[in-house]
């Protein structure tokens, strides 16, 4: 198969929107270019960036003096190895639910450990025990910030019809269960997924239920509610990606605790002015 790197990209041109993640891995498409002929899977890849994270969450808990410094050097190691595993799948043909759910799973499991490693390290400079409530928080806003930017990217998706590995709705079909007859790993793996990261979408697409009955968005409306570029773009910064790529820069100022406390504050009220902006535009300015 030729190598063609525009299959990188989950969209086709015209459908794409800036999407400031890409910022953080400007150079992905000269990894992949290098990787592409190589034996190296997309698979071993995602092993590889689980590794990193690893080692990201071992140096916050070393009580080393450069401890924050490798903390974020792995880190950033392991959000672009997070990438360029999912690019490298899309330019070889070889996407699958077994990665999406195995990319996903390693998302949850590293941000955990190092949220958790941040917050201990905080505990331990400051002798503040409240420390831990403040990376409780910012661990699980910051994970539903991701799921809010990750449900209306996926449902841009599938409305282009660009990406079908991933779907709005994880829960187990009879679908599912009926193709695990030949591969359980990929249902073993969305069990997973679901019990991780269930909950967390019912949350938004809850969210998003009431602000389509309040925005009164008719069913005909529905697909450009969904393909709003500009919010896309404005709700980039909410991802996992951003997030995680944010506490490494802030762990290099030796400012993790500021950290904590603008994903908490400041992000929330910015991700829910932006669902609140979409809102009036939909009923005032663009609705029937």
């Amino acid at each position: 198969m030729a190598f063609d790197l525009e299959k990188m990209n989950k969209l086709p041109r015209e459908a794409r929107f800036f999407d400031v993640n890409g910022l953080w891995y400007f150079f992905n498409g000269w990894l992949v270019r290098i990787l592409y002929p190589t034996p190296i899977t997309p698979n071993q890849i995602t092993f590889l960036s689980l590794v990193l994270g690893l080692l990201s969450a071992g140096f916050y808990v070393s009580g080393k003096p450069d401890a924050l410094v490798w903390g974020a050097v792995f880190l950033y190691g392991k959000v672009v190895l997070d990438n360029v595993d999912g690019n490298l799948a899309r330019v070889r043909g070889t996407s699958s639910r077994f990665g999406r759910f195995l990319d996903s799973l390693a998302d949850f499991l590293i941000t955990v450990l190092v949220y958790i490693s941040a917050t201990f390290y905080l505990v331990q400079e400051t002798g503040d025990n409240g420390s831990w409530y403040l990376g409780f928080f910012a661990l699980l806003f910051g994970f539903m910030q991701s799921t809010f930017f990750v449900f209306y990217l996926v449902s841009y998706t599938s409305s282009v019809g660009s990406y079908e590995k991933n779907r709005v709705d994880e829960t187990i079909t009879r679908e599912d269960e009926a193709a695990a007859e030949e591969n359980p790993w990929d249902l073993n793996l969305q069990k997973l997924f679901v019990w991780a990261y269930g909950w967390q979408d019912r949350l938004v697409e809850r969210l998003d239920f009431f602000s389509r009955k309040i925005a009164k968005v008719s069913e005909k409306e529905e697909t450009k509610w969904y393909s709003d570029k500009r919010f896309l773009t404005a709700i980039s910064p909410l991802c996992l990606c951003t997030n995680n790529v944010m506490l490494a820069v802030f762990s290099l100022l030796d400012q993790v605790e500021l950290f904590f406390i603008l994903l908490i504050l400041v992000m929330n009220f910015y991700g829910m002015g932006l669902l609140v902006w979409k809102i009036f535009r939909q009923r005032y300015f663009t609705g029937k």
